[in-house]
């Protein structure tokens, strides 16, 4: 609408325009909201399914006789299914309309986890892991460019950090609720839990107003999403395979089909991830790369710490879940102010000192790490990881998704997506070398804490470098430039 033809209340002539203009203006401010706690509900209840599981992966290896291995894919099935699908979802997203995906989302998510729950066996249960991950994965990019789309620039911060806050809410008691319900309910009612919880988000979304395609006129690059998947899938899997012989060739195989992508995309006229965003801007790309990083740095944090709490300090599962609440709580409270900072502030440089912040609580614990490490000082770094990451997460967000016009937000979406997983991959990984190097083959017998202390103190050694070259990403940047939308 051009300038001329807008009008204010004031401005707007007979009482009937007037009623008509203020209806329309509430209209929009419903819909806005509905798609704000549309978002909240389905990242909070998702969240807290998707982390429980790992709750209940002891009594499901023990009903199926299931070894270490295969107990680790019930888990990376879904991961894996998330990463090769987010930017082809991203895409579809934009060809068809957001609001269809989610909902086709969401029926996925609530079919594949009632699959889960009346699985008899391990082949069935991974079949419909791998499904409750293309189902997760639609609603997870989906929601994020909805938000982004329906609030003006000057409020994107703020919504979205209240959207990453539910995430890290649902990370939070996830662990609890749902060792309260595999205790007393089984480990089905996990996923049973998990078909209840997608249905507020599904009512909520069948009220909000149809969107139409934002790319209507562009087609489907198939060869480019075989690429894409291909690529991701086998990149994945070498990257959980780091320390066996067959990793390097599947992660040449998976960077070679990843460099045909590449050129695929620099030629097609409809790609499902526009490389010229990374080409033409500065900030877009190294917003990206700062994600990554961060997402490597700190994810195996939390990891490390649970291990240690119970290998080197005797807590229970459920009692290291309590003390290692202490990081999400914090990163939930502080990420919608951070969120709503990065607004007003320039978000790259609120990200920067996230990271910063980030990285200081990793070289403490490099430092600090040992069999007596006073308790106060174990939660102090926890919660200061915590703070780091919620003034990176939202603003960094923030900075990535105002960084591509209108049309590319569901692009932008799938690549914050396949950034975050490919960092957690990625941290994953990196321990299980450190630890099959320093620590050696077999269980972690009493024998070994001392060693796996060393190991733990040697990760985060590591991590802390890494994450100053994501603070050196982050400022690199560059300010932000407003793009046109359209």
């Amino acid at each position: 609408m051009t300038k001329d033809k807008q009008k204010s209340p004031a401005s707007i002539g007979s009482t009937e325009e007037k009623r008509a203009h203020i209806a329309a203006s509430a209209f929009e401010i419903k819909q806005r909201r509905l798609i704000l706690f549309t978002a909240v509900t389905a990242n909070l209840l998702g969240n807290v399914g998707l982390i429980g599981i790992n709750v209940a992966l002891p009594s499901i290896q023990k009903e199926m006789s299931l070894g270490a291995v295969q107990m680790a894919w019930v888990s990376l099935a879904t991961m894996l299914v998330m990463a090769m699908f987010s930017a082809p979802m991203a895409r579809v997203s934009d060809l068809v309309g957001r609001k269809r995906v989610t909902i086709v989302g969401l029926w996925v998510t609530i079919i594949a986890s009632a699959g889960c729950a009346l699985s008899g066996g391990f082949w069935t249960l991974i079949f419909f892991r791998a499904l409750t991950g293309l189902g997760l994965v639609s609603f997870f990019t989906t929601v994020t460019t909805m938000i982004t789309a329906a609030y003006p620039a000057n409020e994107r911060g703020r919504v979205l950090g209240l959207s990453i806050a539910s995430v890290y809410i649902g990370l939070s008691f996830g662990p609890i609720v749902s060792g309260f319900i595999v205790e007393y309910l089984g480990w089905q009612a996990i996923f049973w839990f998990t078909v209840v919880g997608m249905l507020p988000p599904m009512a909520l979304i069948h009220m909000v107003k149809r969107d139409p395609p934002t790319t209507p006129d562009e087609k489907l690059d198939k060869t480019g999403v075989a690429l894409w998947m291909l690529g991701v899938a086998i990149g994945f899997i070498g990257l959980a395979s780091l320390g066996k012989t067959s990793a390097v060739h599947l992660l040449v195989i998976g960077l070679l089909l990843g460099a045909l992508f590449v050129i695929r995309t620099l030629k097609s006229p409809n790609p499902i991830v526009d490389m010229r965003l990374f080409l033409d801007s500065r900030r877009f790309s190294f917003s990206s790369l700062a994600a990554y990083i961060s997402y490597l740095s700190s994810t195996s944090g939390t990891f490390l710490l649970s291990l240690y709490l119970q290998y080197s300090r005797g807590l229970s599962p459920s009692g290291a879940g309590l003390f290692l609440i202490a990081q999400p709580v914090v990163q939930a409270f502080l990420t919608p102010i951070a969120g709503r900072m990065s607004d007003r502030y320039d978000a790259g440089r609120l990200a920067s000192a996230g990271m910063t912040v980030i990285m200081t609580a990793i070289l403490l614990f490099a430092f600090n790490l040992g069999s007596d490490t006073p308790t106060a000082l174990l939660i102090f770094t926890m919660s200061l990881t915590g703070a780091g990451f919620a003034f990176f997460s939202a603003p960094n967000t923030n900075a990535i998704m105002s960084a591509v016009p209108r049309v590319r937000l569901g692009q932008a979406s799938g690549v914050i997506t396949v950034t975050r997983l490919f960092g957690q991959i990625s941290s994953i990984a990196l321990i299980t070398i450190v630890f099959s190097v320093v620590i050696g083959p077999g269980e972690i017998t009493e024998d070994k804490y001392q060693a796996f202390i060393t190991a733990s103190r040697i990760c985060f050694f590591i991590f802390a470098p890494l994450c100053f070259t994501g603070i050196l990403a982050s400022l690199a940047r560059g300010r932000k430039i407003r793009v046109e939308e359209k």
